[in-house]
């Protein structure tokens, strides 16, 4: 009996826990049941979709990319060539006489006028030769204005005996004419003949000095042209000891310095006049059409790609080469900035022909298969909501064009292709474009 009695109060003891931990567990259920409602009216969001749902994927793996509206540009047909410039004037300055350096007046890379004193020579005994000569020159002027004074005095004693023949003329005749009258006696005119053969003597003899005067002072004029065309030739070989710039441009390197022994045609600079430049171009003969003056011509950097010039074709070969069916063709480049020099190794673009046309980068494009493909952007819905996704298509490109591409076949203006992270893009790729 008191076996059972312990036995029914154990078992009370357990009902009565067992209902205390029932009842704690259901307050716990309903407590935490009703925070979950209230938190969801509280908020207003029960039907927000989780990190997990399709609109929050899409929206998490949309990939930023840089987007560009395909528009009507211009489009080149053009052909690359390349060559080296070459300066359209250019001297090497060479000495005409032989010398030692004593001075250079310039350095390398200045740029100087026409005329400007480049250097010059030791004059040793060239100025000796030039002081002798213009001595020289000095008393031949004075041996001829000696011999102009003698011609004057000669010239006078003539007209001196020309008048006195005159008058022994005169003498001669009246006393000739009293004699036949019988005023005078024979004597008188025999003695008035004498005097006349004298005038005549005389003035003969006067004739004689001039001439002689005359021929002294021709000589003493030749004398002096020689004394002069000495002293100029002197002079010459001074001027030759000084070497100046015939052009206007920028001096080159010196070879030689001051105290060298220079010979004739030794080279001791140059001058570059880099203000137009020339290129050199062997255009095909099929192009013979579209080749005319005046056709442009960019110039373009071999490393970078940049566009460093802009000129034109200023002549073209009236011959084809036999060898190459090449037509010769230069082009001009104005350098007024100086960027360009002789000499510089360029890549050079003739362009034929301009037209609208469509271009795109080149960073845009992607190649599976020998084949060209652009990612073009397609605005699309998910979950109800505007989203942009990509589509690969197919594109045929013509020629390249600076960092362009242009486009034959395969895009339209207006629809918006992306050129930044296509190796990361796939068919139907959500994509949020960047600024």
């Amino acid at each position: 009996m008191e076996t059972s009695k312990i036995s029914n109060s154990v078992l009370g003891k357990l009902s009565g826990q067992q209902g205390l931990l029932v009842g704690v567990g259901l307050g716990l259920v309903l407590a935490i049941g009703g925070m979950a409602i209230f938190s969801s009216f509280g908020t207003g969001r029960s039907n927000a979709p989780t990190q997990n749902s399709p609109a929050a994927n899409a929206k998490n793996s949309a990939l930023p990319v840089k987007v560009q509206q395909v528009g009507t540009s211009t489009t080149e047909e053009s052909s690359n060539f390349v060559g080296a410039l070459e300066a359209q004037q250019k001297v090497t300055l060479q000495p005409q006489i032989q010398g030692r350096i004593e001075t250079i007046f310039v350095s390398s890379g200045q740029r100087v006028q026409k005329g400007t004193p480049i250097a010059s020579l030791s004059l040793d005994q060239t100025q000796a030769n030039v002081a002798s000569s213009i001595a020289a020159a000095s008393a031949t002027q004075a041996g001829l204005k000696t011999a102009q004074a003698q011609l004057q005095q000669a010239q006078a004693q003539r007209t001196k005996a020309a008048a006195d023949v005159q008058l022994q003329r005169t003498q001669f005749n009246r006393t000739q004419q009293l004699v036949k009258e019988g005023a005078q006696a024979q004597q008188e005119l025999d003695v008035a003949r004498n005097n006349l053969q004298t005038a005549i003597a005389d003035l003969q003899a006067a004739d004689k000095q001039v001439a002689a005067a005359s021929a002294a002072v021709r000589q003493a004029q030749a004398n002096v042209r020689a004394a002069q065309a000495g002293t100029a030739a002197a002079q010459v070989n001074v001027n030759l000891k000084r070497v100046v710039a015939p052009i206007t441009g920028i001096v080159g390197e010196f070879p030689v310095k001051v105290g060298d022994y220079l010979n004739t045609g030794q080279t001791i600079t140059s001058i570059i006049q880099n203000d137009a430049l020339d290129l050199n171009l062997s255009v095909p003969s099929n192009r013979l059409k579209q080749l005319r003056i005046g056709l442009p011509v960019q110039l373009i950097d071999p490393n970078t790609q940049q566009i460093i010039g802009k000129g034109q074709i200023n002549y073209i070969s009236p011959t084809v080469s036999s060898d190459q069916q090449s037509i010769l063709s230069k082009a001009r480049f104005l350098n007024s900035q100086g960027r360009l020099r002789d000499g510089q190794y360029v890549q050079a673009r003739v362009i034929w022909n301009r037209q609208p046309g469509l271009l795109i980068p080149t960073v845009a494009i992607s190649r599976i298969g020998g084949q060209s493909f652009v990612f073009v952007t397609e605005n699309t819905t998910v979950n109800g909501k505007q989203q942009q996704v990509v589509h690969q298509r197919l594109v045929r490109l013509g020629d390249i064009q600076g960092t362009n591409y242009q486009v034959l076949d395969g895009l339209k203006p207006g629809e918006t292709i992306v050129t930044s992270g296509i190796l990361k893009l796939r068919e139907g790729t959500p994509i949020q474009p960047q600024s």
